[in-house]
Parts: structure tokens; sequence; C-alpha cells
């Protein structure tokens, strides 16, 4: 943990974030370059641009008390450092995605980079990733229909050379999306 705790629940979850980030940017980075690449205005910003990413500067520059200038700098050297990015969110509901699926796969492991390639090519296929336990692979899946998701599980991973098994998770009800929560780990695995 940094020194310099942020009072907020945002500001903790900041601070555990740090430690995550120093590790996984490099294992060399010390404690002060650390607090020069994110400190307390950076992470008031961030916590403005997860309520409202569409803020302009000028409403940014106000509740943070400080310039315009100032507000798009910070926000150019977060993307820059890859701390922040901006996306659009698609919401499946309105583009006729009525089924929202995750699936756990169980596979031999020595095809798991083919297999997790593979299904990363799939339209239905919006998350892919490796995990430990007793699944391999878990998939976010969106489907129009029921008989869509079946078709998906029975002609498409039935025959996937080297999945063992699958289970699937149908999504009744969202209480909490997070977007990024789960941003990517590449930089972990190359620390």
């Amino acid at each position: 943990m940094t020194e310099t705790r942020a009072k907020t629940a945002a500001g903790q979850l900041f601070d555990n974030f740090e430690v995550r980030y120093r590790y996984s940017l490099t294992c060399k980075m010390s404690r002060a370059i650390l607090i020069s690449v994110m400190d307390e205005l950076d992470r008031r910003l961030i916590t403005e641009l997860a309520k409202d990413a569409r803020q302009s500067s000028a409403e940014l520059s106000r509740k943070l008390g400080v310039s315009e200038t100032t507000v798009r700098r910070r926000i150019q050297h977060l993307e820059a450092q890859d701390i922040i990015t901006f996306t659009t969110i698609l919401n499946p509901a309105k583009l006729g995605y009525r089924i929202i699926a995750i699936i756990a796969l169980e596979v031999d492991l020595g095809s798991i980079d083919k297999i997790s390639e593979s299904l990363a090519l799939c339209p239905n296929v919006r998350y892919v990733s490796l995990c430990t336990g007793n699944h391999d692979i878990f998939i976010g899946t969106w489907f129009h229909s029921s008989g869509e998701l079946t078709q998906f599980v029975k002609d498409y991973l039935a025959k996937v050379p080297g999945i063992r098994k699958s289970e699937t998770f149908v999504i009744l009800d969202v209480k909490k999306d997070e977007v990024g929560w789960l941003h990517s780990l590449e930089q972990v695995n190359t620390a």
C-alpha cells in the first residue's frame, strides 16, 4: 500500500490498483515513480470520469478546482500510460440479444491457447478468459434466443477438438456491471 491512502471508497480501490499496477508495469518501479504516475488529482479525475466520461473539461475543472488545461493534460497522460481508456459500451438488449450466458469450459491444456483464440473469433463470444479452478476457460456470450445458444453449444462447442466439458450459466439479471473491472492482465503476464 502507498503511504497516502485516500479517504473515499474509490480512493481505497485506487490504492489497491496502484499496488497491482506497479507490479504489472514493472517489478523495478519505485514508490516515488508510482506516485508520480498517479497522484490524488488523478484519482479524483478518474472517479469523476467513472461517474460520467462525457463530462467536458470545463465541468471537470470546476469540480476538481484546476484549469481545463490541467484536466486535458492529465487525461492525455492517463491514456498514454494505459491507466484509462475510453470506449463505446453496447447494450445487448437494445441490439436484440435476449440471452446472455457465461460458459465454463474444461479443455485439454495442450490446446488451451488454440481453443481460446478460436473462441475469440466467434461473433457471439464477447469475452474469453483463461482461469484456474475446475474450469480452464470462461466465455461471455450474447444470443438472440435460447435456440441460438443451444445451436452454439451443440453445433460449435461440441465439435471443437480439445473441449472436454462445458457448463452454461444463463444470466437472469445483472445487479452490477462495472466496466473495465476485468481489464486485460497482459501486463501482469509480461512482468
